[in-house]
């Protein structure tokens, strides 16, 4: 029953500090997906379990995500209650520190620049060679070089940090937006790494039966080429065809591992460990039906957190400014981009569903096919290698109907997460 980082240490570790940093930010409204740690015993037996399944993953993301906690640390860092203006006024207060201390330098340096233009005057009366004089003189037009660099180092990060200031349009509210943004997405795209994992890893045993058959058809081929009813090329291609299987063999399990790898580290496991991942839930059709994508659309466009952020952008912006026109030109792309994605989202999940059903159909032919196979194998009227074939047929047309269910799923779940506020061609910025 042990599981992630080892319980003891790395997610009770992540989970109190980050029910500590939200303790101290509990006078200020949470933000819509703040982890919960309050789950009943049964739900924290699920997720502390070694065991990986489609419906915990966004608590599992919430929970033990090292993205999603350091984001949910900023996040609560974040919460000043400091508004445009005052962040900005900030910054330029910050501005006008460094360039009071660049004047205070310059000041410096200007007194030790009479100084070393005294002893300059004075070395001229000076016999020749007068160490004493000629060391001072070096070490003073060292520290002089030194302040007068010092100085106007400052002012160029105080006009770096006022022209950033002027370019600044950020607040709580606009950090908030973006801190959801990025969160709801790491939960997407989790969601669709489990899912990949889990078509990749499918695709595994197809290629173990399409191998088995080209060592099969290679050995017929050998056997054949012995008694001379087949030709040198008959073997070769028989033999390339074994490579290539295998060569597709070994790259789709490097990908099933390194997907693997990938879900545990956005899970909270450790790269290397090796929870039970259990198997994509099959979709559900009747969802499309539910749909209404120009009503649906309405809603994306309210909930879009990207396009909360550009709007609370704008709000803060001088009307008529350059900033401001800019920015209403990117809430117009952004509007005319959620439109059209949700229109393409439910063209997808109608397109899908028709996938599906063809898919199905496919597959309940090719069931037939291995039973006629079975019946005709049992009366001796197939050989072993046909019986194969029609296997690696059948266990194909099995990928190929849950690759249309899972594609369906996926679908159905990017429509959601535009009703929900993410949309990954909607960006921040």
């Amino acid at each position: 029953m042990r599981k992630h980082l080892g319980i003891a240490g790395g997610k009770r570790s992540a989970a109190l500090f980050l029910a500590l940093a939200m303790a101290a930010a509990a006078a200020v409204p949470a933000m819509a997906d703040t982890p919960k740690f309050a789950y009943d015993d049964a739900t924290w037996a699920r997720l502390r379990d070694n065991t990986m399944e489609y419906d915990e993953l966004e608590m599992l993301v919430e929970t033990y995500n090292p993205t999603y906690l350091n984001n949910q640390s900023s996040f609560a860092q974040d919460l000043d209650g400091k508004n445009n203006k005052e962040l900005r006024q900030q910054s330029y207060d910050n501005a006008q520190d460094m360039l009071d201390q660049a004047d205070s330098l310059r000041d410096t340096a200007d007194t030790l620049k009479d100084t070393i233009d005294g002893i300059s005057q004075a070395a001229a009366y000076m016999p020749a060679g007068t160490n004493a004089m000629s060391k001072n003189y070096m070490n003073l037009a060292s520290s002089y070089a030194s302040l007068s660099s010092a100085a106007a180092m400052l002012e160029q990060n105080a006009l770096r940090t006022q022209q950033s200031a002027d370019a600044s349009y950020q607040d709580q509210k606009t950090r908030n937006y973006e801190h959801q943004n990025t969160q709801l997405g790491l939960k997407a795209q989790t969601k669709s790494l489990f899912a990949s994992y889990n078509l990749a890893k499918k695709n595994i045993s197809v290629l173990e039966e399409n191998l088995e058959v080209a060592k099969r058809s290679l050995a017929g081929a050998q056997s054949r080429a012995a008694q001379g009813l087949a030709t040198a090329t008959d073997v070769l291609k028989a033999q390339n065809q074994v490579q290539s299987v295998e060569s597709s063999l070994t790259s789709t399990k490097a990908n099933v591992e390194q997907l693997r790898q990938s879900l545990c580290i956005a899970t909270g496991w450790k790269y290397n460990d090796q929870p039970e991942i259990r198997e994509l839930p099959a979709s559900d059709p009747s969802q499309v039906d539910a749909m209404n994508p120009d009503a649906d659309t309405a809603t994306a466009l309210d909930q879009n957190l990207a396009l909360k952020y550009s709007r609370a952008c704008l709000a803060n912006m001088t009307a008529g400014s350059t900033e401001y026109k800019n920015r209403q030109r990117t809430i117009a792309n952004q509007e005319a981009t959620v439109r059209s994605t949700v229109r393409t989202l439910y063209n997808t999940c109608v397109t899908d569903r028709t996938a599906l059903e063809a898919a199905n159909a496919a597959l309940a032919t090719e069931q037939k096919k291995m039973s006629a196979v079975e019946n005709q194998r049992r009366l001796g009227m197939v050989t072993d290698l046909a019986y194969l074939g029609q296997q690696v047929s059948l266990l194909s047309a099995q990928v190929s109907a849950a690759t249309a269910d899972m594609n369906l799923q996926q679908a159905i779940e990017n429509y959601h997460f535009a009703m929900r506020g993410y949309i990954s061609g909607v960006t921040v910025s």
